[in-house]
């Protein structure tokens, strides 16, 4: 008999934002191995939908899911006003309604599955099994994490070493209720192509982080510097469509338009064919978001291993704690000098062969994900 699992989570659907691949990736995998799993969202912006084959067509997704989008009668995304703060309390009025219509003896059995730290919250308060999955920290988080951990259900995924000493010692004492499991990628998109275009970097993914650039102004101005060997070319994969606008007409203000190219949103097979006839992969952010310094595990990152792509990365704390990181070549952040040496260093290496990469596979990720459940 299949085992009931509720995703339940303060994400929208559908979203550019690589968390909502995450997620659907969980719940497809979760679902092969014999798990029930129906996913609970806010309709929270104008664009939410929970209409299945709008969805399972925008992720790429074949298999069978069970979707239930929820009214979302709170201010964020709707009002354009200190957006920051609506989120954080429509975050935890949403959360706080919809987790009280979850009782205990009902739900008992359910296994829950949530990124929201106030769902984790009033999940556990309740004393019902929630694994809460931490990809970032703050003040609310740590506190929520802090006094949800000790509760009879909870456990924390957290994505790697440095989440964890982070969250603070009264978390790493609860030991047999936390893992690190770090991100995993779907071996279904992959085409195992053959062909690499030499000297083509790509980069893939959201061109804005938390509406701030990403960096790749500094990459594009790389390209003018004397020393650029004239062999690289950059292809880039992602919207949202104003930024690709606005970096479109900074390069052909540069005259860079036959050294740079921009592909816009793809949808995720097309976008793994191009990562996969690429090079070499780019990690790049910036080191003014706290969250991207020291915790991020991008996604991308994952794919670009799978492609059989070699990577080069921006020097960052996150980075340096990505699985396999002793095989990227780091760059200083916003240094052209830098960048170009760690290119050409890539170059002359060898990208490592997907064989010996099972390990960060959805299929490993979710394995883990169950023995957490079942500890």
């Amino acid at each position: 008999m299949n085992k009931e699992l509720i995703y339940l989570t303060y994400q929208t659907f559908p979203s550019e934002a690589a968390n909502t691949i995450q997620t659907m990736d969980n719940i497809k995998y979760l679902s092969r191995k014999g798990y029930n799993v129906k996913l609970i969202f806010p309709l929270r912006s104008k664009d939410s939908t929970d209409n299945k084959d709008l969805l399972k067509k925008y992720y790429g997704i074949n298999d069978e899911i069970i979707l239930k989008g929820i009214k979302h009668n709170f201010p964020f995304g709707k009002i354009k006003f200190a957006e920051k703060y609506l989120f954080i309390m429509s975050h935890y009025l949403w959360s706080k309604k919809i987790c009280k219509s979850f009782k205990y003896e009902e739900n008992k059995e359910i296994q829950f599955f949530t990124r929201s730290d106030w769902v984790f919250y009033f999940l556990s308060k309740k004393g019902l099994n929630v694994i809460f999955e931490c990809h970032q920290l703050s003040k609310i988080r740590r506190w929520v994490l802090k006094n949800s951990i000790h509760k009879k259900g909870a456990k924390i995924i957290f994505l790697n070493e440095r989440l964890l000493l982070d969250a603070g010692p009264k978390i790493k004492k609860y030991s047999n209720k936390i893992k690190i499991i770090p991100n995993g990628v779907d071996d279904d998109l992959f085409l195992n192509m053959d062909t690499k275009k030499s000297g083509e970097i790509v980069f893939s993914g959201n061109l804005q982080r938390f509406n701030d650039n990403r960096g790749l102004d500094f990459i594009i101005n790389s390209f003018l510097n004397e020393n650029m060997p004239e062999v690289y070319s950059l292809k880039i994969i992602g919207g949202p469509f104003s930024e690709v606008k606005k970096l479109e007409e900074h390069v052909s203000k540069l005259g860079l338009k036959e050294k740079i190219k921009f592909l816009g949103r793809l949808d995720r097979k097309l976008t793994i064919s191009n990562i996969e006839s690429a090079d070499i992969g780019l990690l790049i952010n910036s080191s003014k978001n706290l969250h991207s310094l020291n915790y991020s595990s991008p996604l991308k990152y994952f794919e670009y291993l799978f492609a059989e792509i070699k990577v080069v990365a921006v020097d960052f704390p996150s980075h340096r704690s990505l699985p396999f990181s002793e095989n990227i070549s780091f760059f200083s952040e916003n240094n052209e000098e830098s960048f170009i040496n760690a290119i050409s260093k890539a170059s002359k290496t060898n990208a490592l062969k997907k064989k010996g990469l099972e390990s960060i596979s959805m299929e490993s990720r979710v394995k883990e994900i169950i023995s957490l459940i079942n500890s």
